[in-house]
């Protein structure tokens, strides 16, 4: 890439990250992310995917999950994404569909935050 090119590159993500600070000069975050207890796990059919269901808030959605697998276990956490800091804490139950690198295989599903045994073949 020649030098002009890169510059121009360089001018425009400058004029991108100065549009996004805010008047105290902080670049603005997003809605807290959050870990959420699993309540518990239903395997596909196909031993591919989980039906998730945890606890959560009436304002927030599923933000992600991350998976550990080992030999005799798969280890889930489950992230929100909370839209306002006014919301009632009370539980509501959401669930999510999560789909598998590999196959479950009779591996118990564990929720890594709590590290209790959500699902057991």
């Amino acid at each position: 890439m020649n030098r002009y090119r890169l510059a121009g590159v360089l001018w425009a993500v400058t004029l991108l990250t100065v549009g996004c600070i805010t008047e105290n000069n902080e670049i603005p975050q997003g809605p807290p992310r959050e870990i959420r207890i699993v309540n518990n796990v239903e395997v596909s059919d196909d031993d591919l995917s989980l039906t998730v269901r945890y606890w959560g808030t009436q304002c927030e959605e599923f933000s992600e999950s991350e998976l550990s697998y080992g030999i005799t276990q798969v280890e889930i956490t489950v992230y929100a994404l909370v839209s306002t800091e006014q919301c009632e804490r009370s539980g509501n139950q959401q669930t999510t569909v999560i789909s598998l690198a590999e196959p479950l295989n009779n591996r118990i599903v564990i929720d890594a935050n709590t590290n209790t045994v959500v699902w057991e073949p």
